[in-house]
């Protein structure tokens, strides 16, 4: 075999979809697609690919969104089943390491937690695990009529536009007390709605407390999957029932876009919002471990 590793002709990129469907079987296809839809919307989106003449090994890419911590990209790494130990991942890897933007000082990467060898190889590479993530998903059928609290307005604001931006703006970066925040991943407003540019159909919905930002949960619809990008609750008005109320209301909405399941990810240690989907009745489905090391 001779591997030939170049940038991949994203003119059409199928095929690399596809390898990395066949690799991970759980993975939906939005969330294969993901680099490729959102490329022109990243700071760093660098592709990859491994070749034996026509016959594609493998891939791989680097990215970095404006909300990342300073100095951070995030590298995906794909080798087809049937070219796994012949060395394909390694060169891949290396061209990674080669290609790196400057002011790149820590890279992470994720490994399904079923995938033992891959976890044991990103173990060898020096990739540490920081975090376990946890999807979930429900069936979005026969759903209930949200409980809202008293003092409590459910407001569909999948258009991301608010009359008092500030005020919003600033609850959701309150709530952002998540494991991941505290690594520094914060998103605002913004950043969602440039995700909102290149999905099918953008799902928000916003909680008031007697008319102040309370909570927001943002996501997507598409093929029929409702995937939720982030759920959160200003730390003043926790303990109230608000975030069920208000994910019961995002599911109705995507129901009526046309979406029959939703998906998550929330980190192992994030009890409060598991608590809240374990009420909801969702069902664990697996997980992803998180690994960062030094450049």
């Amino acid at each position: 075999m001779r591997v030939e590793i170049r940038e991949p002709d994203l003119s059409s990129y199928e095929p690399l979809v596809r390898l990395r469907m066949d690799r991970l079987p759980r993975l939906v296809r939005k969330q294969a697609e993901w680099p490729f839809v959102h490329r022109d919307a990243m700071e760093v989106c660098t592709f990859h690919a491994a070749y034996d003449g026509d016959t594609l090994l493998g891939w791989a890419n680097i990215a970095r969104w404006s909300w990342f911590p300073p100095g951070i990209a995030l590298i995906n790494l794909t080798v087809a089943a049937a070219h796994e130990g012949t060395g394909v991942g390694g060169a891949l890897y290396r061209t990674l390491l080669e290609t790196l933007p400057d002011g790149i000082e820590t890279l992470g990467t994720a490994v399904d937690d079923a995938e033992t060898t891959s976890l044991e190889i990103a173990r060898g590479w020096g990739f540490r695990v920081n975090q376990h993530g946890i999807e979930s998903e429900l069936e979005l059928t026969d759903l209930p009529e949200p409980v809202v609290p008293d003092g409590v307005t459910l407001e569909d604001v999948s258009s991301l536009e608010f009359a008092d931006e500030e005020a919003v703006e600033a609850m959701l970066r309150d709530s952002q007390t998540n494991p991941e925040a505290a690594e520094g991943f914060v998103s605002g407003l913004e950043d969602y709605r440039r995700i909102a540019a290149k999905v099918d159909v953008e799902i928000a919905a916003l909680a008031r407390v007697d008319g102040a930002p309370a909570a927001i949960i943002v996501g997507e619809v598409e093929d029929g999957i409702l995937g939720i990008a982030y759920t959160g609750v200003g730390r003043a008005f926790r303990g109230r029932g608000i975030a069920v109320a208000l994910k019961q209301y995002a599911h109705r909405l995507a129901a009526d876009a046309g979406a029959t399941v939703c998906h998550t990810m929330n980190e192992e240690a994030n009890a409060g919002i598991r608590r809240v989907n374990a009420e909801l009745g969702y069902r664990v489905t697996g997980g992803m471990y998180r690994l960062r090391r030094p450049r």
